[in-house]
């Protein structure tokens, strides 16, 4: 990451689809004086962005520099440091939306000496000026991208500090012990009085036990942050496609009595559950007739790999073939849910028997019954957050990866402790394990981190 330099940035930042309203929005040392040189009030006379101004709206208008020539009626909020997202004076100009028009008064604030913002340079500037800590900066991109309630409200819950506490607090009680470890080794000629050893020992485990609770919410929060990849899998025509179009609510799959009419996969996004899902429907599982057939039961293949849930889907209506068992032994590692098709047709079987290990929901997907009791399955294949956690959940890798390295450390420091072994290694493994900590609220030197949290924001954040 490159070193702050206290310049004045700008950028849109609303999107650039036709609208009502766009967002410039300028932050820096010098925001201020800059708007002033391309806003006049509506008598043409010069903009006054002072104190008495700041957090109000005015009705202004810009001008381009070069020829003073009107560009647009705006509303101007100032927002003076330190009460502003960056903690530096920002001013925010609300002009008329779509592309030309925005981006006429974007060139206008250039053109009196702004800088074109980095993706991500407001929120970066509101981390290093310590409006954020690392971990709600990171927040701010998960709340824009969001693609469901459950993650905009866990997105919330990190913006607002809840993980950020959480972390803060193990970290404290690691700061606790390290200072009965190392109050002995100021003094090793005097032994470790009786209650500290087993006051230490506690203190340990109740640290490992916060961070293996939070790590342990990662798997739902990934779900929750990034999606749930549910795919239908079943031998040729026994309804996946139909089944598609019915939690669809649309007919987006082809479908055909003909059997393998589906050659190749196709995802559409949904929702169940509150949670985000990216529906796949594939090629149907048999021996391949020709080369096309073959590459879409490949690809149907590399898809059950990446499943997070498979809706294993068979005919009611039909006896279960060797097919249909050989598919559900390639399942046999993967949540599975059992979909028995066609339950307007008269059954073949309700609970059948040989291999099979999984109860069958049954559904009619040509006329969209038992979809919710199907719903409900899926989402009982899905991953809970632990008890007391309080709904908080853990949606980063980086997190993740994080909580990983402290609890590792942690534990080798209890081990030691349990076998009597030397303090210094305790204090080092616990200090490591701060490290790994801070590195998740931006405590210590990872410009790389930095790097890549900022990277995928978007313009204007």
């Amino acid at each position: 990451m490159s070193a702050y330099v206290e310049d004045t940035i700008a950028a849109i930042a609303t999107g650039a689809a036709p609208g009502a309203v766009s967002i410039l929005r300028l932050s820096g040392r010098d925001a201020v004086p800059i708007a002033g040189r391309i806003l006049r009030t509506r008598g043409g006379a010069p903009a006054r962005l002072g104190p008495e101004g700041s957090h109000r709206a005015i009705h202004m208008r810009v001008e381009r520099p070069a020829d003073a020539r009107v560009l647009d009626d705006v509303l101007v909020v100032p927002m003076l440091a330190p009460r502003s997202y960056t903690g530096e004076d920002v001013v925010e100009i609300h002009c008329h939306g779509g592309r030309v028009v925005s981006d006429l008064v974007l060139r206008a604030s250039l053109a009196a000496g702004a800088r074109a913002a980095r993706p991500g340079e407001f929120t970066e500037r509101a981390y290093l000026n310590g409006r954020l800590d690392l971990c709600q900066a990171e927040a701010v991109a998960d709340v824009v991208t969001a693609r469901s309630e459950a993650a905009v409200h866990a997105a919330r819950r990190q913006l607002d500090g809840d993980l950020s506490a959480r972390i803060l607090d193990a970290r404290a009680g690691m700061l606790d012990a390290r200072a009965l470890t190392e109050a002995h080794l100021d003094f090793p000629e005097e032994d470790l009085p009786a209650g500290a050893e087993a006051e230490l020992s506690a203190r340990t485990a109740t640290i490992l036990t916060q961070l293996e609770e939070l790590a342990a919410t990662y798997e739902r929060g990934r779900l929750v942050r990034d999606g749930i990849r549910v795919v239908l899998a079943g031998r040729p025509n026994v309804g996946k496609s139909s089944l598609m179009n019915a939690l669809l609510g649309r007919d987006r799959a082809l479908v055909s009595a003909t059997a393998g009419t589906t050659r190749d996969y196709l995802e559409e996004p949904l929702s169940v559950a509150g949670l985000p899902v990216l529906l796949c429907d594939t090629a149907g599982f048999r021996e391949a007739r020709d080369d096309v057939e073959r590459a879409g039961v490949e690809r149907t293949v590399a898809r059950l790999e990446e499943a997070d849930v498979v809706l294993f889907v068979a005919d009611g209506s039909e006896a279960l073939t060797a097919e249909d068992e050989e598919l559900y032994r390639r399942l046999a590692d993967r949540r599975v849910v059992g979909v028995r098709n066609k339950a307007d047709l008269e059954a073949a079987w309700t609970t059948p028997e040989g291999p099979w290990r999984l109860p069958f929901v049954p559904i009619s997907a040509l006329r969209s019954e038992g979809l919710e009791d199907l719903a409900r399955a899926i989402e009982a294949h899905l991953p809970t957050t632990t008890e007391g956690s309080d709904g908080l959940v853990v949606t980063s890798a980086r997190h993740f990866e994080c909580l990983r390295r402290a609890a590792e450390h942690v534990t080798r420091a209890v081990r030691i402790l349990g076998g009597q072994g030397e303090l210094e290694l305790v204090a080092a493994e616990l200090q490591q394990a701060c490290q790994a900590l801070d590195e998740i609220v931006g405590r210590s030197d990872i410009e790389d981190v930095l790097d890549r949290v900022f990277s995928r924001f978007c313009l204007g954040k």
